[in-house]
């Protein structure tokens, strides 16, 4: 039994059209993360959040006050994803959601975060 040229050009349509579909699916968990980027502050008053991506790696960054004198401290981690969802490693687990229709970002146990609108730069004054 031999396929035909015809057979073989549509099988080999449908290979190609299953391949850009599962190229276009990787772009999509890589557009999810970017849309995480930017400042982020606490509606329960907890530290501020900085989502931003370094090479091929998508880091947070909590601005923690800390020490007698209250000051700014930085801790950095590494925003993963397994198996569709994202999280990470502060020495246990956080895991993080995002909801785009409400621009709300939640991180499991710390709460809700909404993104900081940066503010618009006033002419300097004459």
């Amino acid at each position: 039994m031999s396929i035909s040229k015809i057979k073989m050009l549509q099988v080999s349509k449908c290979l190609i059209g299953l391949a850009v579909m599962v190229l276009q699916s990787c772009d999509v968990a890589e557009n999810r993360r970017d849309l995480l980027c930017g400042k982020w502050e606490s509606v329960e008053g907890k530290p501020d959040v900085l989502i931003y991506k370094e090479g091929e790696a998508y880091k947070v960054t909590v601005f923690k006050r800390s020490g007698i004198r209250r000051r700014l401290k930085p801790e950095t981690y590494l925003l993963q994803e397994e198996n569709g969802n994202l999280f990470m490693n502060t020495g246990f687990r956080i895991d993080v959601a995002y909801n785009e229709a409400t621009d709300v970002l939640t991180f499991s146990p710390n709460g809700d975060y909404v993104r900081v609108k940066p503010q618009p730069e006033t002419p300097a004054e004459k």
